[in-house]
């Protein structure tokens, strides 16, 4: 059985997120379906990172077994004929036996992107948040320092969340403006549920003058997370690339 490594694109609109549901469009039932056929067996994939409904993928990472003999670099062209055109599959290669693309990865980034003007944009709205409020991203960017290292982020965790323990480490937090567009690039070693989310909507908080900068950190160590609103919309959030 070969163990192959893929890189995956999708655009997440209209899936009940990665995860195979029996009723539901999924990203990860797409992508069997279309594997299975093309393989003629089933298939089953792990991936990096279960994003969530209506969230957008550049670089999620998958991996899977076939017993085909087919050169892995053919794969990605292949399959994609037969994938709907909001998920292509960008490359493919075969690894080590051992290799799991969720429990070997060292870290994942995401990106959240936001459209910062009076009108909403008609070419990237699919993908970006948009808000009228002008934010302040100098506030946003002293915020997002008190989320950069390792540290219990209960606050920032929704309910139903099946981990056993809420402690990560965050190795980048960044906030940039280029014109109309506001970019939140997030970098951990794993995120909680909807993490990426909540913390996005805190720095929107203090970009929005609702929240001084200091009090992320005051939310943080007190782990309360009804400080914070509900989460920012799944739609402007993409997991970017995977570390291994």
């Amino acid at each position: 059985m070969a163990n192959i490594k893929a890189v995956v694109e999708y655009d997440g609109t209209g899936y009940s997120g990665f995860q195979r549901q029996s009723s539901l469009p999924t990203i990860q039932g797409e992508l069997e379906a279309a594997l299975g056929k093309l393989l003629e067996e089933r298939t089953k994939i792990t991936a990096a990172g279960r994003t969530d409904a209506g969230v957008h993928a550049l670089g999620q990472v998958v991996n899977f077994r076939t017993a085909r003999a087919m050169p892995a670099e053919r794969i990605p062209a292949a399959v994609n004929r037969l994938l709907p055109r909001q998920i292509v599959v960008k490359s493919a290669q075969r690894v080590a036996d051992d290799f799991d693309a969720r429990r070997l990865a060292k870290a994942r980034r995401y990106q959240y992107t936001i459209v910062n003007r009076d009108e909403p944009s008609a070419l990237v709205g699919r993908f970006a948040y948009h808000t009228g409020d002008r934010l302040d991203v100098a506030a946003m960017r002293r915020a997002a320092q008190w989320l950069v290292g390792e540290y219990d982020f209960a606050a920032f965790q929704a309910a139903g969340s099946p981990s056993s323990t809420t402690v990560r480490r965050v190795t980048a937090l960044r906030v940039g403006r280029l014109g109309d567009i506001v970019v939140v690039a997030i970098e951990a070693d794993a995120f909680l549920y909807q993490m990426a989310r909540i913390m996005v909507a805190a720095l929107l908080a203090v970009g929005r003058g609702e929240l001084a900068p200091v009090e992320v950190r005051r939310i943080r160590d007190a782990r309360d997370r009804k400080r914070i609103g509900s989460p920012a919309p799944p739609y402007g959030l993409c997991l970017v690339r995977v570390m291994y």
